[in-house]
């Protein structure tokens, strides 16, 4: 039972200290900066900030309506 406790006790420490150490990892090579530019980025010229043009494919009708007016190219561009 000692032995139990002691995998379970280690394998817990390892996975913290392995935590700890990518999140300094990530701090030390940057990837924490230009949050903001990465959270835009998936915008693209069709589909300027702000302007919901997506929708959950199969969603009933007025729900597609009420996504924006782009609803038609949007439906072409998921049948491709």
């Amino acid at each position: 039972m000692l032995v139990v406790y002691v995998v379970i006790w280690g394998s817990a420490v390892l996975l913290g200290i392995s935590a700890v150490w990518g999140l300094v990892w990530a701090i030390r090579t940057g990837q924490f900066h230009g949050l903001r530019e990465g959270a835009e980025s998936i915008f693209d010229d069709d589909e300027p900030v702000g302007t919901p043009t997506d929708f959950f494919p199969g969603a009933a009708p007025s729900a597609r309506a009420a996504s924006g007016n782009n609803v038609r190219t949007m439906e072409a561009k998921w049948q491709r």
